[in-house]
């Protein structure tokens, strides 16, 4: 296939682009390659293609509040300009989404846990700086059902793995690294490790249209027992860690319900929460 793939040099791209790379075709576009999407005529240059795998933006929950300007512009416009340059043309698009865009409507008890890809989108608070990230994701899922000849919207679940920056994985292992033994709030998530992501997210990629899909482990795990694992793997006693207030707007649940993942992709074979914490955790020491 010809593939256009826009964010290869971030977490889950660089990860996605390894798999790929050696049967495809593949242009890749990257702000740190100097490509910046937010230039149109960068966007209007790129190639014909049978698919753009849309996986640039601005994404860590630190940069929601602390820069939520740059986190929506960074995570609009280049979805819109993608858009209108294929909307005519028989490409097929695949956006990554994300989990965060009912946060709000699982916190008030709206909606069932593990959550299914048929619940409508909710912001609880328009104040929150935290969505400056999900609000730029629903409104690039419309933009792409509606405009797109071929769709396709993957909306992931707390991936994790090696190389990933600006996550509370990475950011706990540093913390550790200087004898902080802290996290912030303690939601459970269901984490799913970046290889099983990416046999999923291809297999969908190369097989599946116009449709809205979980990619993510039907797992809870609290931030404490990860954080706790990750103390051990680095040699450090779990019981000296605290917990403290978490953020607002932050999930207290979170789990994908992934019967049509699995329907569609056959996938099964998931990597444990041990193991992908050591492989993560190690790839950072």
């Amino acid at each position: 296939m010809r593939i256009v793939l826009t964010g290869h040099k971030g977490f889950i791209g660089q990860h996605y682009l390894d798999h790929i790379k050696d049967s495809n075709e593949v242009f890749t576009y990257d702000l740190a390659d100097g490509q910046d999407l937010k230039d149109k005529s960068i966007v209007d240059r790129m190639p014909d293609c049978d698919v753009v795998v849309h996986m640039a933006a601005t994404n860590g929950t630190r940069l929601f509040y602390e820069t939520p300007t740059e986190v929506t512009m960074n995570n609009t416009l280049p979805t819109m300009y993608i858009v209108d340059r294929y909307k005519d043309t028989p490409t097929k698009i695949v956006f990554t989404s994300t989990c965060e865009i009912f946060n709000g409507a699982i916190d008030k008890g709206l909606y069932p846990v593990p959550t299914d890809e048929q619940v409508p989108v909710m912001f609880d608070d328009i104040t929150n700086p935290r969505w400056s990230y999900s609000i730029p994701k629903a409104l690039g899922e419309n933009l792409i059902a509606n405009l797109s000849t071929h769709w396709l919207i993957l909306r992931y679940f707390n991936i994790y793995g090696p190389g990933q920056k600006d996550h509370f994985i990475s950011e706990f292992v540093d913390r550790a690294k200087q004898g902080k033994y802290y996290i912030k709030g303690n939601d459970t998530r269901s984490f799913c490790y970046v290889d099983d992501a990416i046999a999923m997210t291809h297999k969908l990629v190369t097989d599946v249209s116009d449709c809205t899909v979980n990619v993510g482990k039907q797992e809870e795990s609290s931030i404490e027992d990860v954080a706790k694992c990750i103390m051990d793997v680095m040699g450090i006693d779990p019981t000296l860690l605290k917990i403290y207030d978490g953020p607002i707007g932050s999930a207290k649940r979170r789990c994908p319900d992934t019967k049509q993942v699995s329907r569609l992709t056959q996938f099964e074979n998931y990597t444990s929460l041990e193991n992908g914490i050591r492989k993560t955790v190690e790839a950072l020491l």
